[in-house]
């Protein structure tokens, strides 16, 4: 089949079924709101070519140029992706389903509404782009490369990250949900609202970083860095923290309610209005921190070290303390007698005599 035929084929929507298509030249073509099934694209020109509604199934594209194509609605099923070049391009609901891809260029791209859902993800750059509501869901992820990229309303869940690159990438209400970043670097860069709940960051660097309100609940973060990190209003609820270290980091009222943080060091932390309620923070380093306010209750403070620190009206409620030091303590708050008797009282059991 020509492309005299094809283009005729487009024009008359009707599908173009097992052809071979390679080295052939679209360019500026409209091929939009057609079905290619199982076609091969190897080698083909698709610049600027408009790709709107199109939908390729179980399609082949090696070393396929397709920059500046427009990709609105348009739609790759079970399709193989190699070495192609979709650089330039300004995509809306573009999806990518169950699709194996070995090398794609979206750089300088204005990508909305994008889905990579069951894919193979290999080599594929994002330099530069603008990333605005892109899911990546149940995919297997290898190198990928964000650097300088905006990330906006994206959503990674459950990837492999850890051959990905995020040098100098923006990141603004993204969620990294169950996804593994252990040893990633993120020093100096901004989060805003960022999710990272239940993943994997052991070892990670956020030193420097903004982080304001950025959630890392259920989180791992063992041998972590947020030295000097801005983040007020951050959530570690029930987070992995041991031995990861806070050192003059801004965490204003930022919550570690359930945290586990053996050994962690938060030396000149700015922690006022901190909550650590059922926190373990064994052997912790906590030396000249700003704790006003911070509420304690029930934490496992024992072998911990707050010398120095203010402790103004800090709650130290039924707390396990055995071996700490503090310096301020007089001007903390300890156990509520009337808090206690709440919490330790039980029904009485209604006896059933007589019923």
């Amino acid at each position: 089949m020509d492309k005299a035929e094809i283009l005729r084929r487009v024009q008359n929507a009707e599908p173009v079924l097992e052809q071979d298509l390679s080295n052939m030249d679209f360019t500026g073509e409209d091929l939009s709101a057609t079905i290619f099934d199982r076609c091969v694209f190897d080698g083909a020109k698709m610049t600027g070519a408009d790709l709107t509604d199109a939908k390729f199934l179980k399609c082949r594209f090696v070393r396929t140029e397709m920059s500046q194509c427009i990709a609105a609605g348009t739609a790759f099923l079970e399709s193989k992706i190699e070495r192609i070049v979709m650089a330039g391009i300004q995509a809306s609901n573009l999806n990518f389903i169950d699709c194996a891809i070995d090398g794609l260029a979206l750089t300088d791209t204005r990508l909305d509404f994008v889905n990579f859902v069951k894919c193979k993800l290999n080599k594929v750059l994002f330099r530069n782009a603008a990333l605005e509501k892109v899911s990546y869901v149940e995919s297997s992820v290898g190198a990928m490369d964000f650097t300088q990229a905006q990330l906006v309303r994206t959503v990674l869940m459950e990837c492999d990250l850890r051959q990905c690159d995020f040098t100098g990438a923006k990141f603004s209400t993204v969620v990294f949900m169950r996804c593994n970043l252990a040893g990633k670097s993120f020093a100096g860069q901004r989060f805003i609202n960022a999710q990272f709940m239940g993943s994997d960051l052991s070892g990670s660097d956020f030193s420097g970083a903004d982080l304001n309100r950025a959630n890392f609940q259920g989180a791992k973060l063992g041998a972590a860095r947020f030295d000097k990190a801005h983040g007020p209003n951050a959530v570690f609820m029930d987070a992995d923290l041991s031995a990861a270290t806070f050192d003059h980091a801004m965490l204003k009222q930022a919550l570690f309610v359930g945290a586990k943080a053996p050994h962690a060091r938060f030396v000149a932390a700015n922690l006022y209005q901190s909550n650590w309620m059922n926190a373990t923070l064994p052997g912790a380093m906590m030396t000249d921190c700003d704790l006003t306010y911070a509420d304690f209750s029930h934490a496992d403070l024992s072998e911990a070290d707050l010398s120095g620190a203010q402790m103004f009206r800090a709650k130290l409620h039924v707390i396990e303390d055995g071996g700490a030091r503090f310096t301020d303590r007089a001007r903390a708050l300890e156990n509520d007698p009337e808090l206690l008797a709440a919490e330790q009282w039980r029904p009485v059991p209604v006896s059933r005599r007589g019923i």
